[in-house]
């Protein structure tokens, strides 16, 4: 991993000529803000000439799966992971919230006001130099390199004279890490992320607080009453969970349980109350 990081300042010339450049990201999180565990997941971050996409990088799977026609392995995390895009030099987000087989798009503005110091170090080998801000609730601490001029980061964080090698929270809920980049000639379309994208409906915030809540009130209610009527009245949720009359009702409360619990987004501002 190591290694990998110490490339990036080689492979970024040779990066210059290629389409979309690619940073991925170890995001360190708490689901639970009132526990010690930290859950670790794998994020892209695609820079391209117009448009910047993050994701989980379970989307790859995703694609290969849908590709050969396999289900989804219950690890996987798509029923509750989203996809960030915004065009070059805008603050306007695109953000996709999969909620099983509904697709929300909510368009928000997010910028942060940066407050850079003169604090420098060596992060990985990487120079990089210390910058904060408050923003979505939460106090945050960035350490980015002027040798990457990308003004971007992990999720919706942006804005400063160069990429983002790492950003936390004071309050130890959410750390982003660089750990690799790869050269992209040429991006194959992602079926999975084109399709969410096909299948979204935007919503206001308003109409996204008020689906959350009725998804929250019956999860397999809402689910089902997105899909075709079943001959056996069973059906099977992104995770692989086969649904039917002798489970449906503790699935329910289980994913009612985990939704309540597993409140802690990275803004903490727009986190949704749920009775």
């Amino acid at each position: 991993m190591k290694n990998n990081i110490l490339l990036i300042l080689i492979f970024f010339v040779v990066m210059a000529k290629s389409q979309t450049h690619r940073f991925v990201y170890d995001v360190l999180y708490k689901k639970d803000s009132t526990s010690n565990i930290l859950t670790k997941e794998n994020y892209i971050l695609d820079i391209g000439k117009n448009e910047v996409l993050y994701y989980t990088r379970d989307f790859y799977v995703a694609d290969s799966l849908i590709t050969n026609n396999i289900p989804f392995p219950k690890e996987m995390k798509l029923n509750t992971s989203n996809i960030v895009s915004h065009k070059i030099g805008s603050n306007s987000y695109d953000e996709y919230d999969l909620l099983e087989n509904t697709v929300l798009k909510l368009q928000t503005d997010n910028s942060q006001n940066w407050k850079l110091t003169d604090e420098k170090k060596k992060l990985k080998n990487i120079s990089v130099q210390k910058a904060t801000t408050n923003w979505g609730g939460r106090t945050w601490i960035a350490w980015f390199t002027s040798d990457i001029p990308f003004q971007e980061g992990p999720f919706k964080f942006h804005g400063l004279p160069g990429l983002i090698v790492e950003v936390y929270d004071t309050k130890n809920n959410y750390r982003f890490e660089l750990v690799r980049s790869t050269k992209v000639d040429k991006i194959i379309e992602n079926q999975f992320i084109t399709m969410s994208k096909q299948m979204s409906i935007p919503v206001t915030w308003e109409k996204y607080k008020s689906t959350r809540l009725k998804y929250y009130e019956s999860p397999i209610g809402f689910i089902r009453n997105g899909m075709p009527v079943s001959k056996d009245d069973q059906f099977f949720l992104n995770d692989g969970t086969k649904v039917n009359s002798n489970n449906l009702r503790d699935i329910n409360q289980n994913l009612r349980a985990r939704i309540k619990k597993y409140n802690n987004p990275a803004e903490l501002d727009r986190a949704i109350i749920y009775p």
